[in-house]
């Protein structure tokens, strides 16, 4: 059993000083980050001209983007805002033509001569691109970035002799979806109607696009308007300032609907932010980004991969922030294609999986608060209306304004999972801060409304099973017994029973939530482990896991209960080996290795990740709009390998923290600090030669805390109040810590030396 050694111990193992110097030296050494130069480790170096933008080096402040890359004889800044879409209604189709997301466009640095290469470096610090640009003609230095907290996109040009010439041009794009297919004719009307439902055969309109643009000069400012067909529009502003041979561009995106007061708002920004003592815009700038990174810390054996997990970080604080956007499908950089719209059924719920244990729950709540500020949108979307009086439901193709309808597309009525997949979200977001205001006021009420539509679908057989009617499983098709659906109504049901309890509520529906949990069907399995549904395996190039939901992120089955190991384990195997003729493997490994990982399959994991990582592009974006999941995916499957710290979701007990639970064997040297569990707990350990060296933990909120520390031999616990942990399960000890303690833990040494 785990304890704190007694005085009679102390002095038969260590003497009270050793003791003392042990733990001493401990603490001295979990604060000894040296942040600029770690983080400048992971740096992108450019020695030639990225050539489009699977290669650019790209910024961002969660609402305004950037990238830079040749394009023909001039250099591309291309520049985006996430919350800029069309607001038309649904006579124009369902959203990826009525309300799609929509491109801003680019400026281009004409050179003197022509452009012959560059030195270039992103520096993930500081959150800017530094270095020269070079031609024919000379060399022209540039430093850029998106300011962190003022709407900017700030460049810094200073040409030498023989660039003293050049300049910058405006390209808008054109503000249209970029998603094929609207129907120019009769016949191709029929042929939507057909397959995105009969609700368009009389309200479809022809198409008609949004107003042209226009260029304006405002307050000696320069603004591109485009307004929309809708009401509303976006502009783009800019303007430059010269200090010696030092040229500055501002450029501001703003965005206003109904109103049209975006190129007043994006001038103003512009004249403001030029106005600005240089050294104190970058100064606020790189503040922010200097209190971002040390949240928390991880460093890895395999310096490839640490240099991708801190490249991933970086475009977390880029995409997603409290009080501004959350992370859509393509992400902040958009590049257009197929997809201009936030995606339900996977995309956003996988791309917030990384913050919560990275400690960076600033970034997840954004997604929070969108859904509970559109909950209306989310009600008037549900179908049968009658439904509405007590239900909610999140269509798969949303704008930022979250409107749609569950008959808006005919191919997805049966997909009505997408609202408590993200309300699972929710509940990561809660579990991990533990803020008792977000589960009442934000978590409980809209997963309440989102197993009530399930609550209205279910019947009863005659031996008391309860089921589901046929239900769509993402990407594949209809199903009974969807595994995709048992899994989240199963989940939903027991966590609204745990949330009712903690908030003292005496719901009238605790009964039903009960029976349901307890007499809906078995997830369907085979020798290819869990199938889509009843009649259905999970196929061979099948890349969207929702059919294993109950394994991760749900946890509902797991290695921790009896008998399951060998189905979890031939799931698994089906998800990692999956692969075809164009297989999106970056997706497939973003869900396969956090089931890895959550199986303990440290080694297997590891080739899901590496298979994921050669998949991105080398400026570690994925696919072809892009899709920022799969990108972010990295993060979560390394956090998972360090920490874990799920529950059952069966039992009241909280779940133990888990440390180092996945580690691949070729990893004996790995540390990270201030990673959080659930409960709000903040975790760091150390592993040294395939050991565990010591661990702390952190009590933000005094929750009940258990651990899984993994350590061998008799451990030893130094904190407030002489902690004496108690066992309570083979490998796992309950520690008692109150608000603001932490207790540090070290394997004891066999005899003093």
């Amino acid at each position: 059993m785990m304890t704190t050694p007694d005085p009679g111990t102390l002095s038969r193992t260590l003497s009270a000083a050793a003791l003392c110097a042990l733990f001493t030296a401990a603490h001295a050494e979990v604060e000894d980050i040296d942040w600029p130069e770690f983080i400048a480790r992971h740096d992108m170096r450019f020695e030639q001209l990225p050539a489009g933008w699977t290669e650019a080096p790209h910024f961002g402040n969660a609402m305004l983007g950037s990238m830079l890359y040749q394009a023909d004889d001039s250099l591309r800044l291309q520049v985006f805002r996430a919350d800029v879409h069309d607001h038309r209604d649904n006579s124009w189709g369902w959203t990826a033509y009525s309300r799609p997301r929509l491109q801003i466009g680019h400026f281009s640095l004409h050179p003197v001569g022509k452009l012959t290469g560059c030195h270039w470096r992103k520096d993930l610090w500081n959150a800017e691109l530094t270095g020269t640009i070079t031609t024919t003609e000379g060399e022209i230095r540039i430093r850029h970035y998106v300011h962190a907290e003022d709407m900017a996109i700030v460049t810094e040009l200073t040409p030498d002799d023989g660039e003293r010439a050049c300049r910058w041009t405006w390209h808008p794009e054109e503000a249209r979806t970029t998603r094929p297919g609207y129907p120019k004719n009769e016949a191709e009307l029929q042929r939507f109607v057909k397959k995105y439902g009969e609700l368009y055969q009389d309200m479809h309109v022809p198409w008609k696009p949004n107003p042209d643009g226009r260029l304006e000069t405002r307050r000696g400012t320069q603004v591109w308007i485009q307004d929309l067909l809708a009401g509303g529009g976006y502009a783009t502003a800019w303007g430059e300032r010269t200090e010696g041979n030092t040229r500055t561009l501002v450029a501001s995106i703003a965005n206003s609907y109904p109103e049209q007061t975006a190129p007043d708002t994006a001038v103003a920004e512009v004249r403001r932010v030029l106005a600005l003592d240089r050294d104190a815009r970058v100064r606020g700038h790189r503040a922010w980004w200097h209190d971002y990174y040390p949240r928390s810390f991880v460093t890895l054996p395999d310096k490839d991969l640490e240099s991708l997990y801190w490249q991933t970080i970086c475009r977390f604080g880029c995409t997603s922030r409290a009080g501004r956007c959350m992370v859509d499908t393509p992400g902040i950089w958009f590049q257009g294609k197929s997809w201009p719209y936030f995606t339900t059924d996977w995309n956003i719920q996988s791309a917030h999986w990384p913050v919560y244990t990275a400690n960076r729950l600033k970034q997840g709540r954004a997604l929070i608060d969108r859904l509970h500020e559109q909950r209306d949108e989310l009600i008037k979307a549900v179908r049968p209306v009658e439904w509405q009086q007590d239900s909610a439901y999140l269509p798969l193709a949303v704008a930022w304004d979250m409107r749609g309808q569950r008959d808006g597309d005919k191919r997805y009525f049966h997909l009505v999972g997408n609202l408590p997949w993200a309300m699972h979200n929710a509940w990561w977001q809660y579990r991990y801060s533990m803020d008792e205001d977000l589960l009442r006021e934000k978590v409980f009420p809209l997963l309440r409304r989102a197993v009530n539509l399930y609550l209205h679908m279910v019947v009863e057989e005659d031996d008391g099973t309860l089921r589901l009617p046929p239900t769509y499983s993402p990407e594949t098709g209809v199903f009974e017994d969807c595994n995709f659906d048992l899994a989240l109504l199963k989940w939903g049901c027991l966590t609204l029973l745990k949330a009712s309890e903690r908030l003292g509520i005496d719901d009238p529906l605790i009964p039903r939530w009960k029976q349901v949990a307890e007499n809906l069907p078995d997830y369907p399995a085979d020798e290819h482990g869990y199938r889509l549904g009843r009649d259905r395996t999970s196929s061979a190039n099948h890349q969207h896991f929702s059919n294993l939901l109950m394994i991760y992120p749900l946890f509902l089955v797991n290695i921790e209960q009896e008998g399951t190991r060998d189905v979890l384990e031939r799931s698994f195997e089906r998800a990692l080996g999956t692969a075809g003729p164009g297989q999106r493997q970056a997706m497939v490994q973003a869900h396969a290795g956090p089931i890895g990982a959550a199986l303990g399959l440290g080694d297997r994991t590891l080739v899901s990740l590496e298979r994921l990582q050669g998949d991105l592009y080398p400026n570690g974006l994925w696919y072809e709009s892009p899709c920022i999941e799969s990108t972010l995916a990295a993060a979560n499957i390394i956090q998972d390998m360090l920490l874990q710290s799920w529950s059952n979701p069966a039992r009241d007990e909280p779940g133990p923290i888990r440390i180092f639970p996945a580690l691949p064997s070729a990893w004996k040297d790995v540390e990270f600090r201030d990673l959080r569990a659930e409960g709000a707990f903040l975790v760091s350990a150390k592993r040294s030669k395939g050991k565990t060296e010591w661990i702390r933990i952190r009590s933000l909120a005094g929750e009940p805390c258990r651990v899984r520390p993994g350590m061998e031999g008799e451990i030893m616990a130094e904190g407030p109040g002489n902690p004496q942990p108690v066992q309570v399960a083979p490998g796992v000890y309950e520690l008692q810590l109150e608000r603001g303690e932490e207790v540090m833990l070290k394997s004891a040494p066999s005899t003093v030396r």
